[in-house]
């Protein structure tokens, strides 16, 4: 009986933590580049430069005419959620209504190449990031709390993990689809795809109502080859990374022209006041002084000597609000699928993501009732 016993409930716990495919499969397509831009468009159309629209890629259903409002629903994913200023970037435009952020998934799962796992330490990031929110004075009524995804210290252990973040894929993308199928859900993923592999295999509908936005997905955010590969074939992913053109180290960070700029060459040579530092710790809001402080002068990916060469680089689907910032794509073979792939991205390309941001970043009316220039309240 004892056996017997331990048999079944190893049989339950299998069927809680693993996930099978629910229908047959399911795979999203790009179409061919757009040249006949008079025809009747659809999802998986695209193209560059259509005329009406901003310069740069156009994405049926993601691309507005100048002076309209973007409104997909947006759902980040990220590993972690201090490597990077794109959570930051989310939350004020998120504040500002100006981006429909409606799910936040955290992905703390094991890739092989990297030969690492934080899964605790990734986890208090995103919690540590919410914090800092609150304390900002965003409205977080527009900020949802993340759910965890795929948490697995091996990659054959998350392979078909049932998570909470895979189940709130599946309970979003079903339901602004069901609203308005004309506006697909944009996924960001800045990390490893595991969450999202997993919500396919429990609803393989998701993949044709949705597109996703991949930073490095043909290098190490891709390495987790069968979530990788599974996305690759099933769904339309714009990939941002290697083979392409933002990976362009810098050896000084004031070389770097997304980021506010210090005066010097190395971050430790300034203080949090230097170069255009002073614009977001001047104001005295506490996520601002914290972005330069925990970011710029002191996160290894964006300070060590003789490589400068983070920041914005997880978050793609600003390409939404930013069409410009992305001037050439093709389709290539990318993880054993047919995936856009941006091909360019110069310091015109820069110039524009750091001026869009900084404008947001220093947006009064995302911080409520926040002073400025002090740390009370008005």
């Amino acid at each position: 009986m004892r056996r017997m016993a331990f048999v079944l409930c190893y049989f339950v716990l299998g069927v809680l933590t693993t996930v099978q495919a629910e229908g047959p499969e399911v795979s999203a397509r790009w179409n061919a580049e757009t040249t006949d831009w008079t025809r009747k468009l659809e999802i998986g159309d695209w193209g560059m430069d259509r005329p009406g629209y901003p310069k740069g890629l156009y994405i049926e259903g993601v691309t507005v005419k100048e002076g309209r409002k973007v409104k997909n629903p947006v759902i980040y994913d990220n590993d972690v959620y201090d490597d990077v200023i794109d959570d930051e970037w989310t939350f004020v435009m998120a504040s500002l209504g100006q981006l429909n952020l409606v799910g936040q998934v955290l992905t703390p799962v094991y890739a092989e190449s990297w030969k690492f796992y934080w899964g605790d330490e990734w986890i208090a990031t995103a919690r540590e990031a919410m914090g800092r929110a609150r304390e900002a004075g965003f409205d977080m009524r527009r900020i949802p709390e993340f759910k965890v995804g795929t948490e697995a210290p091996t990659e054959k252990e998350g392979e078909r993990k049932d998570s909470e973040g895979a189940r709130l894929y599946v309970e979003l993308i079903n339901k602004y689809y069901r609203k308005n199928p004309k506006l697909p859900v944009l996924i960001n993923v800045g990390g490893q795809a595991a969450t999202l592999a997993s919500a396919y295999c429990i609803d393989p509908s998701i993949a044709e109502k949705c597109i996703v936005y991949y930073t490095d997905m043909g290098d190490y955010n891709g390495d987790y080859r069968w979530a990788s590969e599974l996305i690759a074939r099933h769904f339309r992913v714009v990939n941002f990374g290697r083979p392409g053109a933002w990976w362009r180290s810098k050896l000084y960070q004031n070389e770097w022209n997304v980021f506010p700029r210090p005066e010097y060459r190395e971050a430790w040579d300034n203080d949090e006041n230097s170069g255009e530092w002073h614009l977001l710790s001047q104001t005295g809001n506490p996520l601002l002084v914290y972005m330069v402080n925990g970011f710029f002068r002191g996160r290894k990916e964006i300070c060590c000597s003789g490589w400068k060469a983070d920041g914005y680089c997880d978050g793609t689907f600003m390409h939404a609000w930013i069409p410009s910032m992305f001037p050439s794509a093709k389709l290539c073979d990318v993880r054993r699928g047919a995936v856009l792939q941006v091909t360019e991205f110069g310091p015109d390309q820069e110039a524009l993501v750091k001026q869009q941001s900084m404008e947001v970043l220093l947006d009064p009316r995302a911080y409520g009732k926040k002073c400025w220039k002090c740390n009370s309240t008005r």
